[in-house]
């Protein structure tokens, strides 16, 4: 599980709050239901305007699935599978294909491309055709999983437009009232500015980090599948499990955690 951005988010929080309190500043003067109904509601609404509601619930899923991304460890799963196949491919040939095709683990969703490949492979397709098949269906993937990035940056866009948007309702309100008391006046505009706090705030500190996590993610799951239509052209090819272990061990550097692995690999 990964909650750096869960904690990121908090940090940022808690620094704001923190800076705020030393000033001599009152923090529940921060907290204002009409400004933040004006923010968050209008940023809803261009959202929901710029985007489908099945490209916002996928935005919304993919964050939640955040807290997973892919690590070396998985890769290290996945170029086992690719070995095992190498293997029983270079034994058995073509015939025994089928019979893998059928794992359920294959059904999982990050061996889907492999068992599409494996399906090629059946289909006796040349190493070139393999290849230019599976990267289509890559190119594909990154495309569509490229919009729920763009549902979070949108809102970050979105955001302090409508914080402005609120300050200036509320400052038309304060002009209107035309107070008598200037100690009124002042403090009724610094309310009127808690919108545009709100609008940046939740840009900032909330949605460009969600934003930025999941084109992370999407860079970090392209590598990897790339990796997979590497591994299934050289099981095409006969290629034996050493070469393909050691061959794919160069994409565990694009993890933090991959380092150790790497090396272990390039050393084989």
């Amino acid at each position: 599980m990964d909650f750096s951005l869960i904690v990121g988010i908090i940090i940022g929080v808690a620094a704001l709050l923190t800076g705020y309190a030393l000033e001599h500043g009152v923090i529940s003067s921060l907290f204002l239901v009409s400004p933040f109904i004006i923010v968050f509601g209008g940023t809803v609404g261009c959202v929901i305007a710029s985007f489908s509601f099945t490209d916002i619930a996928m935005a919304m899923r993919a964050m939640m699935k955040s807290f997973n991304h892919p690590h070396s460890g998985s890769m290290e799963r996945i170029i086992s599978k690719i070995s095992m196949i190498a293997t029983r491919y270079r034994a058995n040939g073509v015939t025994c294909l089928e019979e893998i095709s059928r794992d359920p683990e294959l059904n999982q969703e990050e061996y889907l491309l492999l068992k599409e490949g494996l399906v090629l492979i059946q289909e006796l397709k040349s190493p070139e055709d393999i290849q230019y098949t599976l990267e289509s269906d890559i190119r594909a993937y990154v495309q569509q999983r490229s919009i729920e990035a763009n549902v979070f940056e949108s809102a970050a866009g979105f955001s302090p437009t409508m914080g402005v948007i609120g300050t200036v309702m509320g400052l038309i309100m304060v002009l209107a009232a035309g107070f008598d008391d200037p100690s009124k006046l002042a403090g009724s505009i610094a309310t009127a500015f808690i919108a545009t706090l709100y609008g940046v705030f939740l840009a900032n500190i909330v949605y460009l980090p969600i934003a930025t996590k999941l084109k992370t993610q999407l860079k970090r799951k392209h590598i990897q599948k790339e990796m997979i239509v590497d591994g299934v052209c050289m099981i095409a090819r006969g290629s034996t499990s050493r070469n393909i272990e050691n061959e794919l061990a160069l994409y565990f550097q694009a993890f933090s955690d991959g380092g150790k692995r790497y090396k272990q690999g390039i050393d084989n």
